[in-house]
Formats: structure tokens, sequence, C-alpha cells
């Protein structure tokens, strides 16, 4: 073997070892290591030397795999036929070749191709015998997966009994769990205000949760499901893609509420549409699947040990580049918390000027070895803050620590280490200051209309905003004293503040700021205090008790209603016309809501799809994100999408925003 050759075995091997611990860490753990896009340059990578070196292939190579080794904690489930994975694709190039391939092995001329959403979620199989949910499992190594019953019974939209007359008398059914992006956040908010550490992302949130030894934990992290396959079925002859998701409507079971039929084309479109609009969906995608439709045709096109020939996932390019990090700035945030910022040379991502980037905490930064003069890769995805993900090149000259600082960079006031982070606390530090009252008009706090960052900053640098409760003192002139403000902004920034000026206790424990307390926890603890007066005179003990508040979450609200300045602030926004009002903590149970589902679909104008399906639950009811035959009522938006017409098909009554509102008594 010549001495490149054995670079390349040694590369190999790397390689083999590299992504049999990243899928342990993925698969078995649910702590990944590495993002999407770093796992598939790897096995890209690892395919392409087996392809050019078949004699170097291990008979134990990660490409072999489906998944990963199954945990021993749960039993055994053998899957028949296997739950194969898939290969990717990463271009319109591939697509071709990849539509080239199914042409001429199934010896047609064209192809019918179906383009579903990719969720990025943990592989099930759910079994019905007789009509009924009789086992569920994950996906494992393909061949044997782990029994998770009982967990799977507790995901709402997975009907224990299947819908319809004449249901099969087998039925296995392949899809996803996964987690919304609001019950992801909900979940990390109280993982953290118990002092655990959040979830790395929704996907090993879902995969921890469906992991749980007590399915009552599993049941309160409200998991979702949707199923894009079939594994085995009796009686039904189902012929292609459309009619196999119109079999599961009709049996009641969720199906992808966006998906499509036809050319290699029209795939492509579907492909390109959704890459835009992937982040105005309430959970996450990772790419588009593609199948040929024909079934008939996808058993002449057969699969390898691994993967479907039928079939491919076209993941989402990652959008990334390489740039100089020029210096770091020390970030103060509004609970005090010091992020350092990177200072980039000015590079374009996706069509984006990015000149700065999250280092995220200074473990990170240890984790990355990096230092100010390197040159980084930096990832964009959507709105998401851009962040430094490794280093492309170390500085060729000298290169520059990036050094923790010792004193507030705003205020310097001596900083607390807490574990891997920096705080300040010094409540009346500028920065803090600043962040907190930017964080009060966000939609995040008061959701005051018209009233951005900017605007803040120019109130607050001209003098008219120096306090919360200065908010409620602004007038038309101090408004119009600004450059660029025009009478009709000034109105509508006006209107927008009086409409906030009676607002319940919620909201305004929302809008406050404190630490560890986000939309959900200031909810709960709310309806328990149910008056601002009460709440501000609670002990930690009593903040305790509440269901789901933690230890750190009761300390953070305690110490926060015993510091003065607080107790000044407040005194000071009611003196301003401020009335913070009792949380509403019984309704009356509306004829039609309790044991009812309902789905929400489309744009509403009057209410948040939030706030309609926490009024659904808190009156009985149950909120679902997608339409089967248990649904009961739809409530329809502007732009329904497809969950309307599924709602027609299926003869569910369909409520407009109006119609809904007046049923649970909100005129």
């Amino acid at each position: 073997m010549g001495t490149r050759e054995s670079d390349v075995k040694a590369r190999y091997d790397e390689l083999c070892d590299l992504i049999t611990k990243y899928n342990r860490h993925y698969y078995i753990e649910d702590s990944p290591l590495v993002d999407d896009a770093t796992y598939d340059e790897l096995m890209r990578e690892l395919l392409t030397i087996e392809r050019r070196y078949p004699s170097l292939k291990r008979g134990d190579s990660p490409s072999l795999r489906v998944g990963d080794e199954i945990s021993p904690v749960f039993s055994k489930v053998a899957h028949d036929p296997p739950m194969r994975s898939l290969g990717n694709i990463f271009s319109e190039e591939e697509l071709a070749e990849f539509d080239r391939r199914c042409r001429k092995g199934a010896g047609v001329e064209s192809c019918t191709y179906s383009g579903e959403l990719k969720f990025d979620g943990l592989a099930v199989e759910v079994v019905y015998r007789g009509g009924k949910m009789t086992q569920g499992s994950t996906r494992g190594n393909g061949s044997v997966g782990e029994d998770v019953t009982s967990n799977l019974a507790t995901v709402r939209a997975l009907p224990v009994f299947l819908a319809g007359e004449n249901p099969p008398e087998y039925l296995s059914v392949r899809g996803e769990v996964y987690l919304t992006h609001g019950e992801f956040e909900r979940l990390n908010e109280e993982r953290e205000g118990q002092g655990e550490s959040p979830f790395a992302n929704p996907r090993n949130a879902a995969a921890g949760s469906l992991r749980q030894l007590d399915s009552r934990i599993t049941e309160k992290r409200r998991l979702d499901i949707v199923f894009y396959g079939i594994g085995r079925v009796t009686g039904d002859v189902i012929t292609d893609q459309r009619g196999m998701y119109e079999a599961l409507r009709r049996w009641g079971i969720p199906v992808p509420e966006y998906s499509t039929v036809g050319t290699i084309d029209e795939i492509a479109g579907f492909y390109r549409y959704w890459y835009e609009h992937r982040h105005e969906l309430e959970f996450d995608i990772d790419g588009v699947v593609v199948k040929v439709a024909d079934f008939n045709t996808r058993e002449a096109l057969g699969a390898t040990s691994k993967a479907p020939r039928w079939a491919t996932a076209w993941k989402f390019p990652s959008a990334e580049a390489v740039t100089l990090l020029e210096s770091v700035d020390f970030q103060v945030g509004r609970t005090g918390l010091v992020t350092p910022v990177a200072n980039l040379r000015p590079i374009n991502i996706g069509g984006v000027v990015v000149k700065r980037a999250s280092l995220h905490n200074f473990r990170e930064i240890e984790r990355l070895d990096v230092e100010i003069g390197d040159i980084v890769t930096v990832k964009r995805a959507g709105d998401v803050i851009p962040k430094i993900t490794g280093i492309h090149q170390k500085h060729a000259g000298p290169g520059s620590a990036i050094t923790p600082p010792g004193r507030c960079p705003s205020c310097g006031e001596e900083l607390n280490r807490e574990d891997i982070y920096l705080r300040c606390r010094n409540r009346d530090c500028p920065s803090i200051r600043m962040e907190r009252l930017k964080f009060f008009v966000s939609k995040d706090g008061m959701d005051f209309e018209f009233f951005g960052p900017e605007l803040v900053n120019r109130l607050h640098q001209s003098g008219r905003l120096a306090g919360m409760a200065d908010f409620y003192r602004i007038t038309r002139d101090d408004l119009l004293s600004l450059d660029r403000m025009g009478e009709k902004l000034a109105d509508k920034v006006l209107e927008s503040i009086e409409s906030r000026r009676r607002i319940p206790l919620s909201q305004f424990l929302k809008a406050l700021g404190i630490r560890n307390v986000g939309e959900h926890i200031a909810g709960v603890i709310a309806r328990n205090a149910v008056s601002l007066e009460r709440l501000m005179g609670m002990e930690v003990e009593e903040l305790k008790g509440i269901h789901e508040v933690g230890p750190q979450v009761a300390e953070s609200v305690y110490g926060f209603f015993r510091d003065r300045s607080v107790l000044s602030m407040i005194e000071d926004m009611k003196k301003a016309g401020l009335a913070v009002e009792d949380e509403v903590t019984s309704v009356t149970v509306a004829e039609g809501i309790a044991g009812k589902t309902f789905v929400f679909t489309g744009s509403l104008s009057r209410k948040t799809r939030r706030e309609c399906e926490a009024m659904v639950e808190e009156r009985g009811g149950r909120a679902s994100g997608s339409v089967s035959g248990k649904t009961d009522y739809v409530v329809a938006g502007e732009s329904p999408g497809s969950k309307l017409e599924r709602a027609r098909q299926l003869g569910v009554t369909v409520l407009t925003e109006d119609e809904f509102l007046s049923m649970i008594g909100e005129e």
C-alpha cells in the first residue's frame, strides 16, 4: 500500500470512529455533538472514500447502518419489513440523477413523485390490531427498535382506535415524533427553572421525552406525531402515495399537512418554496423527502440493505461562509448575562451581509479553540443570529486569545461567575436597563406595536425615556420631536401604548423580564397568585409550592419583588397610568368545549393561535395540530391551507374566528 493510500486509510478509520461516536450521541444519548450539516459532510466524505477505495470498506462502516444500537433499557421490537433509512441529495443536479436512476431501474420514460417535508424528529412505528393500537417502537437500527408503547400512547394526536368503517385488521404505520417550537421553548424554560440543563434542539427533546421510563413525564411534554408511510396492512389495496394518505386520513391517522405529487420539476419547485418558507412552520424540517409515488414502481426498484432506491432526502443546504474574526465584544443582556459576540470581516451569507456572530459562552470558545485572527466558519439559518461553528484556518501570524472580562463592560462592576456564564448583578447597569426597556416593548413583553428597539434608543438618547414608567408618559410632542417621525406613526405608537394601559397580571409578569420567567411560567404563577399585591408578598416556599415552579424560579421571583428599586418602579408605573388587573383563574365551561378537540389553521386576526389553544385547554377541551376523524372543530382564519380541505373531506365542523370566540364566551 502506497503512502497516499495509507493516508486515505487513516482518514477513513478516523471517519468511521468519529461518525460512530456521533451516532451514539445523536440516537442513544439524545445529545448531539455536531450539527446536521457537519455530520452530513463527514458522511459524504466517508462514502466518497468507500467508492474510490472499495478494499478499505470496513464491515462495521457507519454507511451500512440505519441508526444505532438499541438502548438496553427498553424491550426490543422487530420491524417487518425493516425501517430503512434514506440516502441524501443536496442539489438539483443530484435530483436529476435520482430521477434518471428511477426511470432506468423501472424501465419507464417518466415517473410521478411525491414530495413531503422532512420532519426533524424521531422515527417510530405504531401497530394496530383489530383497529386498536397495540404497540409502538422507535426505529432503532432499522431491523429492531425500542418498545415505547406506553409513552407513545400519551401523544394526543395519535388515535388509540382507528376511525372509519371496517378499519384493517392489521396496520403498521411509520412516522415521526416531534416537538413544536412553542412546546420546545416551554419545556426548556421549565427545565432551566428547575435547575436542569436545556435540551439542545427540538429533535433531541422529542427523543429524550419518548425514552422516559415514566410515561407521565412524556405526557407532560406534549409531543406531536405525523405519519408518512405504511409497513404492512391487511385488506385495503393501496396503490400510490396519494391513496395511502387518503386511507390514513380515513382511519384518523395524522399525516403531513404539506405535500405534493407531480413531475420531478414540480418536486423541485416544492423544495424551493419550503427552503424559503421553512421558518414559517411551527416545527423543524431539514429538507424534503422525494418518493416515487406509484407503489408498483417502488416494488420494481427495490432497496439496498440500508435505503430504498425509490426515495431520497433532499437536504437543505447549510447557510455557511468563512471569514476573518477581527475582534470580540462582550454584550450585557437584560438579566445581566455577559455574552461574547464576534466582530467579523463582512461576509455575504444567503443574501445577507453578516458582520457579527454569536460565540454563545466561554466554554464554547474553549471548545472551538478560537482566537482573534482565525479564519472561522459562520453559519446563518433563517432569522437565527449567525453563529461561529468552527475554525476554517488558524491565524498565520500571532493571534490573540479571547479572555473573559473580570468586570462588566458597561458599568464596571465585578462580574459573578455562574458555571460557564458571567453575570453582572448591578440592576442599575446601563446595558441591563436598556435591554429591559427593549424587552418591555417587544412581542415577548407588552407587545407595543410600531415600537421597536431603534425607537427605544432614540427616546432614551433624547432624555425622554429612562425607566419603564416613562413609556406611559410619552406625549405626541415627544415623538414628533424625533427625526423621521411622522404624525401618523406617532399616533399609532400612542394608540398602542394606550391599548396596554390595562393588562392582566400574567402579561405584566412576563413583560418585566424576570430571570427564568417566560410566557408559560408567568401564566402559571399569575393564575396562582391572582393579584399583583399577593404575588409581591409571597414567600419563597409559597412560590415553590406552585406546580411547575422550581427552586430557581421561586428564588428569582422572590428576589425580584424584594428589590427596592423594583418596588419603586412598579409604584411609578401605576402613577403613570398602568393598571395591572387580577388574573382570571376560573371560567364557565362553555357548552361544546369540554372534551372536544379543536384545530386552528390560517392567520387569526383577533387572537394568536397559542392564545386560542390555551383558552380551549382552560375550558377542558383539547387543542391539536392536525385534523383527523377525532377532530370536532376546525377554526379557520385567512389562508387556511390543506387543514380546511381535510376538515371538509372528513365532515368536521368549521368555525370562523368570530364563531369560535363567541362559542367560548368572548364577544
